[in-house]
């Protein structure tokens, strides 16, 4: 049976403007770097419009690793993509527009900073 994590969405403060997310997936060997990493966006983008999910230890949906999001609104993209491509070391980093269509959000409206990890789609069928 999956184990199940509060999703993002159900922690964000209301009315949260949640256009984009940013993966940022680990190895069990990098959780130290990862949860720096998190703690290190806390700080950076406090009192932003910038959101931190919780790490997520084990591969979940159709991520194939450990990983923790960055939800942000379209004005900050730069800010935060930026900030990525600086702080994230070795560490593989999806970033998706949110429109609903989770397929497409994943895979076209997609870019990498690092590696691409190879995603399971097939959660994504009806």
């Amino acid at each position: 049976m999956e184990k199940s994590y509060k999703v993002n969405s159900k922690l964000l403060p209301e009315g949260f403007p949640r256009q984009f997310d940013a993966h940022i997936y680990f190895e069990k060997d990098q959780l130290a770097f990862a949860e720096e990493l998190r703690n290190k966006a806390i700080v950076s983008f406090k009192d932003q419009v910038v959101f931190t999910g919780q790490l997520i230890p084990e591969p979940i949906g159709p991520h194939p690793t450990p990983m923790f999001e960055i939800n942000f609104p379209k004005e900050k993209f730069t800010d935060v993509v930026l900030w990525l491509m600086h702080e994230r070391g070795d560490l593989s980093v999806l970033v998706h527009e949110l429109t609903g269509d989770d397929h497409y959000d994943h895979t076209q409206a997609a870019m990498w900073l690092g590696p691409q990890l190879d995603l399971n789609y097939d959660v994504f069928k009806d």
